[in-house]
């Protein structure tokens, strides 16, 4: 099978130059490349943040183009869909046709590409990673649907899906709003897999006072802020919190978090070795994503690591989140504003060897069933089907 991509991923050598941008997307991206590319061939096609500046060396692989952005988003999409026009039709003229194009989320770049080939190569098979949406099954008021339409190469969900052969999503959400259209849709959360974060993971201690583990964004989609509000709200509550990662809001929660000594700061990690080593004095990991911000519509990738760590995993309910890990995890919902603080409270009264019971339960029954090697095959298969 010969493939197409077009997303966010940046090869190795880029990510050891620009660290900070590893972020969750970037892993999420690397494993299903390096999965897809499997008994087949893909060529690659990123976009590139702003900041980033290439090197001679970056352009010695045929099979992998860079858009480079130099000026705002909206001013970049017509230039950027240009240049992957021209690229396109140059590997077409040397004889290459993919099978299938796949894109990661919706974009402008991506949208007007998936447009382009509708009408110039409408055989292949056009996929959409469907992973997030800010306002997927939301309904936009007039004034604000005027202003994001005037945006260049804009179109919304709705308009741009029936251009897809097939929707691989993350998120159950968007199920019905496929069904409702008639176009395919195929469960897609992204998978767990072992690695070196793994084999750095020691066991907590046993006795004294829990910790609970956050790594990830700090951003308000993420829940951050919300998580630290209930530790400050309840100044007797017997664990500590441990945060890893960093964001916009870095700076500021820390300021905020000065004088409480139960909150722990342990900056960014460079390797996934050292990921695992701080995990290992964590009992808990929590995944406290708001209400909002389109978090209905998402799949956390980060909850798979929690899981690979071997513990128990206290999370916000979302639907598909619910739906593939049922009464493993521990539960709140966060359009109450005091149920994370009960939540917290009811994991300090548990012991800890039920709570590292849990996690142990929750890596066993779910490593396989959500493995990457798995997941993409079975991808793979649908996509075949089409």
């Amino acid at each position: 099978m010969e493939l197409l991509y077009l997303g966010f991923y940046l090869p190795t050598n880029l990510v050891a130059r620009h660290p900070q941008l590893n972020g969750a997307g970037q892993l999420w991206e690397s494993r299903l490349l390096h999965n897809l590319h499997i008994n087949s061939e893909i060529r690659t096609v990123s976009i590139l943040d702003r900041k980033i500046q290439l090197e001679k060396s970056d352009h010695e692989n045929p099979n992998h183009y860079f858009l480079q952005g130099k000026f705002s988003k909206d001013i970049q999409a017509p230039l950027s869909f240009s240049d992957l026009r021209e690229k396109y039709i140059a590997w077409r003229k040397q004889g290459w046709k993919p099978e299938c194009f796949f894109v990661y989320n919706s974009h402008p770049i991506g949208n007007a590409f998936v447009r382009f080939l509708a009408k110039n190569d409408p055989d292949i098979k056009r996929i959409l990673f469907f992973l997030d949406s800010k306002y997927f099954g939301e309904e936009i008021g007039f004034f604000k649907r005027l202003r994001l339409r005037l945006k260049p190469f804009h179109w919304f969900d709705e308009a741009m899906i029936p251009y897809f052969h097939g929707i691989a999503s993350a998120s159950f959400s968007s199920k019905r709003f496929c069904d409702d259209r008639r176009i395919p849709w195929h469960w897609f959360p992204g998978g767990a897999q072992a690695d070196d974060l793994l084999e750095n993971v020691g066991s907590p201690n046993m006795d004294g006072i829990k910790q609970i583990g956050y790594f990830g964004s700090h951003s308000d989609y993420a829940g951050l802020r919300e998580l630290i509000d209930a530790f400050k709200n309840n100044a007797n509550l017997p664990l500590t919190l441990s945060i890893a990662g960093e964001g916009s809001q870095t700076k500021e929660l820390q300021e905020s978090t000065a004088s409480d000594s139960r909150i722990q700061w342990v900056g960014f990690f460079n390797e996934r070795r050292d990921l695992g080593q701080w995990a290992s004095s964590c009992h808990v990991f929590v995944n406290p994503r708001p209400s909002g911000y389109g978090n209905e519509n998402n799949f956390p990738s980060k909850v798979f690591d929690y899981m690979q760590l071997g513990r128990c995993i206290l999370s916000s309910v979302t639907p598909t989140l619910k739906h593939a890990f049922g009464d493993s995890m521990i539960w709140y919902d966060a359009k109450h504003p005091q149920a994370l603080s009960k939540a917290l409270v009811d994991i300090s009264e548990m012991s800890t060897t039920d709570l590292l019971r849990k996690g142990e339960v929750l890596r066993e029954k779910y490593s396989q069933d959500y493995s990457w090697s798995g997941t993409v095959n079975n991808l793979k298969d649908w996509i075949r089907n089409l």
